[in-house]
């Protein structure tokens, strides 16, 4: 009989669940601030194209001390199951690193994201508006908390090298 009573309150307690707002995580937690020197990005622009020489996707790929942190990504089209039929082009964020959540913002916009993560590079979509911020401004802010020690961190993070951003996406 106690076995029954704690099953049906553990399930009880599942369905009051609620998703986790950017305000609730970005505020509601302590973060520890970044090293300055990860900071600055070095950007390289990637294209591919496909069989028929039509724009799949461009990459931004952002480096921090020589080591590969984000991408930028513009897709064109896409075979994924879930993203045949999106609006192109449409775009994403790649992180390479494991991470239970994760907040982005720039200048006008903010995106936030908690999906399970299955593999070291996590690819989310994002809104247009993120993507365009980052290509303007050439800078974000980025809170992480990681997955495997459930530590939390925070940086103001600047392209060095803005232009290359800009002539690879447009």
């Amino acid at each position: 009989m106690h076995k029954l009573i704690i099953i049906i309150i553990l399930f009880s307690t599942i369905g009051q669940a609620r998703e986790l707002t950017y305000n609730e995580f970005t505020l509601g937690n302590s973060f520890s601030p970044i090293d300055k020197s990860y900071l600055e990005l070095e950007a390289k622009c990637r294209k591919s194209y496909d069989e028929r020489n039509q724009k799949k996707y461009y990459e931004v790929l952002l480096f921090s001390k020589g080591k590969h942190v984000f991408d930028l990504n513009k897709h064109f089209k896409s075979n994924l199951a879930g993203r045949k039929n999106l609006k192109t082009p449409f775009y994403s964020l790649s992180v390479w690193n494991w991470f239970d959540t994760l907040a982005i913002k720039t200048k006008k916009h903010k995106f936030m994201t908690n999906t399970d993560q299955r593999t070291m590079r996590r690819n989310e979509l994002i809104p247009e508006g993120l993507f365009v911020d980052i290509v303007k401004y050439g800078k974000f802010k980025v809170y992480f908390h990681f997955l495997l020690d459930n530590s939390k961190s925070v940086g103001n993070f600047k392209i060095i090298n803005p232009r290359v951003v800009r002539d690879c996406v447009n």
